[in-house]
């Protein structure tokens, strides 16, 4: 449990200052738009390219204050219905699993035979903040997203443009604290980072790398996602193999009812005491 707890708390360290932004709009300020390099981001695979499913194994490396571990595992996301990330042993049996739902995310630790499932509105600064889970998906998927929930290419109209030697990149507006920002390669049009800045400092980065043909669609071998804040850096790196977006039925894991219920700061209490 010690060596799954060291991929798990970063992942959901992450995961929810992604998911902490709001659904409710910021003030929006209306400008005069880039044509040329709105027309780049209308372009990128990651806004004009259906991305809908997404599953293959995965090599997780986590870096803790220049501690690090990894594990392999597999990844399934499916838009509008979950992510689901499933940490294995050798390679084979799955003995943990997180998965974040529309409205809940959930913890299951097969060995220890207890789980945790908490819905967003529970977590307390969330509450104050919102949620917005499609952002996690887009993050996961290679995708420009809009954090204030309207259409992508709606809210590109509003976004700050900017050429920086090889990227054009794109700066939201601040919403609940916290300011996006994404980069396109001029060459391949790819969405090569996605970055986000919270007023007090926190930052979070994901870097996509390794670019191959999937479906008829290019997209990255390598996910980086860096986590600066509260005197801590997390990295998190997804390294993804036989990756498939064709579709599929997406299905929660099935709880045993001899698995312990914990809540959630009890069971991620007893987890970093490991």
């Amino acid at each position: 449990m010690r060596n799954v707890n060291k991929i798990l708390i970063p992942i959901l360290c992450i995961s929810l200052f992604l998911v902490g932004c709001g659904t409710r709009r910021g003030t929006v300020e209306t400008k005069a738009v880039d044509m040329a390099s709105m027309e780049l981001f209308s372009s990128s695979p990651s806004v004009a390219l259906p991305r809908t499913c997404l599953s293959g194994n995965l090599k997780i490396s986590v870096n803790v204050d220049n501690k690090p571990f990894s594990a392999k595992g597999t990844m399934k996301i499916k838009e509008g219905a979950g992510v689901q990330i499933g940490v294995t042993a050798l390679g084979l049996v799955e003995i943990a699993c997180l998965e974040f739902l529309p409205e809940n995310m959930r913890l299951i630790y097969k060995i220890g035979r207890e789980y945790t499932e908490v819905p967003y509105s529970d977590v307390a600064f969330l509450q104050k903040t919102g949620l917005n889970y499609s952002m996690l998906e887009s993050v996961l998927m290679n995708k420009v997203f809009s954090p204030d929930g309207r259409p992508v290419l709606q809210a590109m109209q509003d976004m700050d443009y900017a050429d920086e030697g090889n990227c054009v990149t794109a700066t939201t507006a601040e919403i609940n604290g916290i300011t996006y920002k994404f980069y396109i390669d001029k060459s391949s049009g790819e969405l090569v980072q996605s970055e986000g800045t919270h007023t007090d400092g926190g930052k979070v980065i994901c870097r996509y790398s390794d670019f191959y043909t999937v479906s008829g669609s290019t997209f990255p071998h390598t996910i980086l996602l860096t986590l600066d804040g509260a005197g801590s850096a997390v990295s998190l790196q997804f390294v993804l193999d036989r990756i498939s977006m064709g579709d599929f039925m997406f299905t929660p894991r099935s709880i045993s009812s001899s698995y312990d219920k914990l809540n959630a700061e009890k069971i991620l209490k007893s987890l970093g005491n490991m």
